[in-house]
């Protein structure tokens, strides 16, 4: 049997078939969210990444052009982190060797750094994307054990340098980004070593304020889960930690990962979230994924969240990795769909704002993993100024279905849906209920909605009574987000 055939039996044998036509999105079904009472974690803010490539990119702009770009995501899409790039095999090829220019040259001299923070942008933190070939292990794929306190003292030592000789202040550090997929790696056992060096070689160096994020693993599943756990049984390193972190892209954040911080003070951090391929404007399918991914984690205690490129040179292959696409000469950008999502979601939900924990009748957690994705996501806060904010995402769409061929055997016409991808278009009327607003008398909400080339558009006013409000018609694709008066 040729590839193609197995992997097509593999969907007919899980995916979902449609009997009934693709006008089932005229039908309206009902759904009704509970967001339980009990403050949960404090929102920190979306952010944003450049590669070292992109950023080489960025030095060729004039500084109004620099600015403008600057200015989407940081100030009016309010985007607040900024990841940085360091890549320990460049930086020192050698032992002794410590080359700073290759993270000088991208993302000081060309402005980078100081023109996001002049734009609203607050935090900075560092991505350490390799660890010195040097620093490996002859027989195995993991660094040394030797070489963990020299890598520490690596990392440390750059920070330092970067604030003593040029002014720039990291704010927070990874360790090593998606660990499980470079080619030099961690034993479990020696994680806990390494947070607690890092904390170590960071504090002699007066970098008290500098918190450790890790360990940025590319999914949430049963490896990261284990890594957390064995952090978390050394007492040390649990200490030295400030913040869990994964990625959110097939597997977002987990009620089963964020029940390890749940009464603890560590911050639970989306270094990298994201899409691969090509992508053009309007594409509200990639943007919903991201709108709906980003709500996911909001219910389960993430508190900062990071879009994997912000903006970058174009790249027609792979330009749903960037949120703005530009060219550079003559200087032209684009704002894909899933900027108006985060830019209603930032409006919606402001730094500060406390989640709750939201339910659903039809999916219950509605956990963004492996498998099938969920059709409505929702998510709700406090913001900081008392107003309540509510997010909504349909992930349903008829760009899933495509036609199984008729040599399967199956009969002429049979539709199916990839096993890992969204539903069938459908229309929801969602009732979400807000437990702590039961005595409440009755609250205005303005309501927005964004979808293929809709952009964010105020559409009305909602009346939330006792702190149970309905929106009547949730349609595909689309991103509904209210917010009280």
């Amino acid at each position: 049997m040729s590839k193609l055939n197995s992997l097509l039996c593999s969907l007919v044998a899980s995916a979902a078939f449609l009997a009934q036509p693709l006008s089932s999105a005229l039908a309206i079904t009902p759904i009704n969210i509970t967001v339980r009472s009990g403050a949960r974690q404090s929102f920190q803010g979306l952010g944003f990444s450049s590669t070292i490539a992109g950023s080489n990119g960025y030095a060729k702009l004039t500084q109004s052009q620099k600015d403008t770009l600057q200015r989407l995501l940081c100030n009016h899409a309010k985007f607040k982190i900024v990841r940085l790039w360091f890549d320990g095999n460049k930086y020192s090829p050698q032992p002794g060797v410590e080359n700073i220019a290759v993270f000088v040259n991208p993302y000081v001299k060309s402005g980078f750094i100081a023109d996001a923070l002049a734009n609203g942008c607050t935090t900075l933190l560092l991505a350490p994307g390799s660890i010195p070939s040097y620093m490996k292990s002859e027989d195995s794929i993991y660094i040394k054990d030797t070489e963990i306190s020299n890598y520490a003292a690596l990392l440390a030592n750059f920070i330092y340098r970067m604030k003593a000789e040029y002014g720039v202040k990291l704010h927070a550090t990874g360790i090593l980004n998606e660990p499980n997929d470079n080619s030099i790696r961690f034993k479990d056992a020696q994680w806990p070593v390494m947070i607690t060096a890092l904390r170590q070689q960071l504090d002699n160096r007066n970098l008290q304020d500098v918190k450790i994020v890790t360990p940025e693993l590319a999914n949430a599943d049963s490896i990261a889960a284990r890594i957390i756990k064995v952090i978390k049984n050394d007492p040390e390193a649990w200490k030295a930690l400030a913040a869990i972190s994964t990625h959110s892209y097939n597997m977002a954040a987990v009620p089963w990962i964020a029940s390890l911080i749940e009464g603890t003070d560590k911050e639970y951090w989306i270094t990298e979230a994201g899409t691969n391929g090509p992508e053009e404007k309007g594409d509200a399918l990639k943007a919903a994924s991201a709108a709906s991914r980003f709500l996911n984690d909001m219910n389960n205690r993430v508190t900062h969240w990071v879009w994997f490129i912000g903006h970058a040179p174009s790249h027609t292959e792979d330009n749903s990795t960037r949120i703005i696409p530009y060219s550079i000469s003559p200087f032209q950008y684009q704002l894909f769909q899933k900027y108006y999502y985060f830019k209603q979601l930032t409006q919606t939900f402001d730094v500060g704002a406390v989640f709750r924990k939201s339910y659903s009748s039809l999916e219950k957690d509605m956990i963004w993993s492996y498998g099938k994705k969920p059709r409505i996501t929702v998510a709700s806060a406090k913001n900081p100024d008392g107003s309540w904010g509510i997010g909504i995402s349909n992930y349903t769409s008829d760009q899933f279905i495509f036609t199984l061929p008729a040599s399967l055997g199956l009969p002429e016409g049979t539709l199916a849906t990839n096993p890992q991808s969204g539903r069938a278009a459908e229309t929801f009327a969602v009732t979400v209920s807000i437990e702590e607003l039961a005595e409440a008398g009755d609250i205005k909400m303005k309501m927005y909605r964004s979808n293929s080339n809709v952009n964010n558009v105020y559409i009305g006013t909602a009346l939330m009574r006792k702190g149970t409000v309905t929106i009547p018609k949730v349609g595909s694709l689309d991103l509904i987000t209210l917010r009280s008066q």
